[in-house]
């Protein structure tokens, strides 16, 4: 029992309901009526489903390895040595190169490297790291080699306890879902006692033990709504099976009826919003000259922008996502001036018109530029306020900001020009934005980006609510103060995006957060839903519980569509379902007291449950419906359920007296049951259908025209137990109909005033 795989399908068979199933079975095979053991098939089928959904769940957290499997080297006797993860202790010595991942939380002890954080703050900058500065497990070496001393072992390491949280599997959190499996529940606990209060009635009424048991059976059988189970289960697979055709991957069964109920989405700015790529719109010198088309002769100042900006971009040691928009641009504006070799080329050492570059300065997170040095200058590259002091030169670069993103160069700390940047915003995310505020769904943005950036594009995609704060300007935070002042949130770490939508579930919303980095995945598994791009992350698509794979979030609408289609259509299902559990449970209980015969057999059940409930459930659950969800589920047990199974319930009881003073055989008895408790579940069928349409009026043909078919034919007319009624079986028949009818329109409408006074708004 040590496997995994073994343990859910031992949890999900050896059930209370199931054993409940297996012993009703075993009790009509001992009788030999081994066709009235049909219900034992819907059982396995729910089994099988819970199986097969747990153990998808259990392979997606078994892919979830956010450490690629690699053996790292500590220097051991001296000699550099490569060990398994397992044998690394605190204080040993790492050796760092081009492309390790950093597996231990560690400290830079000799040597320089540039690290890849973007799993923290989802940014795409990289950092570099001297001796005595800090380097975070799950970070990427892209430059320079360096050897680090190790803080923590293995399992105490950043990275690993973010694994081992974002891990977790989360229970399916469908409101359905959970409500029919506690009905599921407490109804097999209560069939124990009924059960055997039941049998010993049923001895002391019946003539014979088979006659006893089936009946015994029929009745605790009908108590049971297992059938909901299993339409909840193949619709929302359906549902799913929908999606994939429009390139969108359901991880999680119960996520389209989660995002169809969704009223906060939490937005992570890189990746969702934009595409993580960047343009440049343009440079701009002091004086205001534009430099989209330069001049053949450059004047000074040109000269000397275009000049320390080839040199910078010439001698980076690596890539993000703004150097390569400004080398895309550069080569269209400077092409008489410099290759597209030259430009590519790292380390171009030595520059004419600058002279020869003595060093590299690294972009950091600190300093916020990077640049080189010659023998004579300074050339940086950055934010505008960390490459000079001239006030008036800050004064005037933040002024041409507008919606950009400003780059600054400098020499010797004087401003030489600006670039104007743009993050690359998503073609649908302004469709999107309205979407989610046109359907009632407050939009946050979680962003681990700079704050005045964020709004810009915010403010572009149709953000409607402005309001920010930057996370990194204090310690502590009232989070449920934050969500409750500010829309957008930036500097945002990933315990930091957690801890924001906690805050948000904690106010009733139901919170669904997008993501396409490590970063987001501790927020992406706390969220009601998730949704990731299929460019995204390895780690971030496995953690959640869909995956847009064309990264188009246009596909978002059809997830909501499905969703309020499942939701809706089964909300109106489930009024059949659950009449037979209210007429069942309050004749299990009213048999228990009377000596009379019970008026249905298991098989003839079986056909009542295909009928008037499995089949039609299913045709109006599949129904196209992409309505705002109501939350009417409670009101649809008071308005249709209650009416019915009470009115059949009464009619069964009159009918089993009727047989008891007229003498009617045991088929006689059950034959008209069925014909009685059909015509009033067909009254029910009518009501939910309305407003009738081809599809609607289709069905209630079909369900009249199975049930002639199968009182027709011979032999099923046999196998059914079914028997041509005597004069006065057909005349109670019809009396007992009509009085049901009468009687159910009278409680249809007590319970409807009832439902609207006391139950408006209760949701499931």
């Amino acid at each position: 029992m040590k496997h995994p795989y073994l343990r859910i399908v031992a949890k999900h068979t050896f059930t209370l309901f199931n054993l409940v199933n297996v012993i009703l079975a075993a009790m009509v095979a001992f009788v030999g009526s081994y066709k009235n053991m049909l219900f034992i098939f819907i059982a396995i089928a729910n089994t099988l489903i819970s199986i097969i959904n747990e153990v998808r769940a259990a392979k997606i957290v078994e892919k979830m390895r956010l450490l690629s499997e690699q053996n790292p080297t500590i220097i051991k006797n001296g000699q550099p040595v490569q060990v398994t993860p397992e044998e690394v202790a605190k204080g040993d010595i790492l050796v760092l190169s081009l492309g390790d991942q950093i597996m231990y939380d560690s400290v830079v002890e000799e040597g320089q490297i540039e690290v890849n954080e973007s799993f923290i703050t989802g940014e795409q900058d990289n950092i570099s790291k001297k001796p005595g500065d800090e380097l975070v497990s799950g970070s990427f070496v892209v430059s320079g080699t360096a050897k680090a001393k190790v803080e923590h072992a293995l399992e105490d390491n950043f990275i690993n306890k973010l694994q081992n949280d974002a891990s977790a599997i989360k229970t399916a959190d469908s409101k359905l879902f959970i409500l029919m499996n506690k009905i599921v529940k407490y109804i097999s606990y209560a069939l124990i006692p009924v059960g055997a209060l039941l049998l010993w009635s049923r001895f002391r009424a019946e003539a014979d033990t088979a006659t006893a048991i089936t009946s015994t059976v029929a009745a605790l059988i009908n108590m049971i709504p297992e059938g909901l189970i299993l339409l909840t289960s193949s619709v929302l697979a359906l549902a799913t099976i929908r999606l994939s055709k429009k390139n969108v991957l359901v991880q999680d069964l119960y996520s389209t009826e989660t995002l169809a109920r969704v009223d906060c989405i939490c937005l992570d700015k890189t990746g969702t919003l934009t595409t993580g790529k960047m343009t440049v719109h343009d440079f701009i010198l002091p004086d205001g000259t534009e430099l989209e088309n330069p001049s053949k002769t450059p004047t000074p100042a040109e000269k000397s922008f275009l000049t320390a900006l080839e040199a910078i971009l010439s001698n980076q040691l690596s890539e993000n996502a703004t150097t390569k928009a400004l080398k895309q641009k550069f080569l269209k504006t400077a092409k008489n001036r410099v290759t597209a070799q030259n430009v590519k080329n790292a380390q171009i050492s030595n520059i004419s018109e600058i002279g020869e570059i003595t060093d590299i300065i690294a972009f950091s997170s600190d300093r916020k530029c990077s640049g080189i040095k010659t023998k004579t200058a300074d050339y940086l590259m950055g934010a505008v306020e960390f490459i000079t002091d001239d006030k008036d030169s800050i004064k005037w670069a933040k002024s041409q900001a507008g919606d950009y993103r400003v780059l600054a160069l400098s020499k010797n700390q004087k401003l030489l020009g600006i670039v104007r940047l743009e993050d690359e915003i998503r073609h649908d995310a302004n469709e999107i934005i309205n979407y989610f505020y046109d359907n009632d769904v407050a939009v946050k943005i979680i962003s681990g980006d700079d704050l005045s950036t964020v709004q810009n594009i915010a403010k572009k995609v149709g953000v409607r609510d402005l309001s920010g704060i930057d996370l990194s300007t204090e310690k502590r935070h009232d989070y449920s103060k934050l969500v409750k002042d500010y829309s957008i949130f930036t500097r945002v770490k990933p315990a930091e995006k957690k801890s924001l939508v906690q805050a948000l579930k904690k106010q009733g919303f139901t919170v669904a957060m997008t993501g396409d980095g490590v970063n987001d995945i501790l927020a992406m598994k706390e969220a009601d839903v998730s949704l990731a791009i299929g460019d995204g992350a390895d780690a971030a698509r496995r953690a959640a519980k869909m995956v847009l794979l064309d990264s188009d979030y246009a596909a978002v609408p059809a997830i909501i569509d499905e969703g309020r289609q499942s939701i809706n259509n089964l909300e109106r299902s489930t009024a059949l379902f659950l009449t037979k559990t209210v007429y069942a449970s309050i004749l299990a209980v009213v048999f228990v007291l009377l000596p009379f015969s019970y008026p249905y057999s298991p098989i003839e059940m079986t056909l009542l449950n295909f009928t008037c409930i499995g089949f039609p459930g299913l045709i109006l659950a599949l129904e196209h419906n992409t309505e705002r969800i109501k939350n009417r589920f409670t009101r649809n047990i008071m308005e249709y359920s209650i009416p019915i199974g009470i009115t059949v319930s009464i009619c069964m009881l009159a009918l089993s007296i009727t047989s008891h003073f007229q003498n009617f055989s045991r088929y006689e008895l059950t034959t008209t049951s069925v014909f009685v408790t059909f015509a009033i579940n067909l009254l029910l069928i009518y009501r939910i259908s309305r407003p009738l349409n081809k599809l609607r009026k289709s069905l209630l043909l079909t369900v009249l025209f199975i049930m002639l078919i199968v009182f027709v034919v011979p032999f099923s007319r046999e196998f059914f137990e079914f028997t041509f009624l005597t004069e006065y079986g057909l005349i109670a028949t019809i009396v007992i109909i009509v009085f049901g009818v009468i009687l159910c329109e009278i409680l249809r409408k007590i319970t409807k005033h009832i439902s609207a006074k006391y139950l408006t708004d209760v949701q499931p």
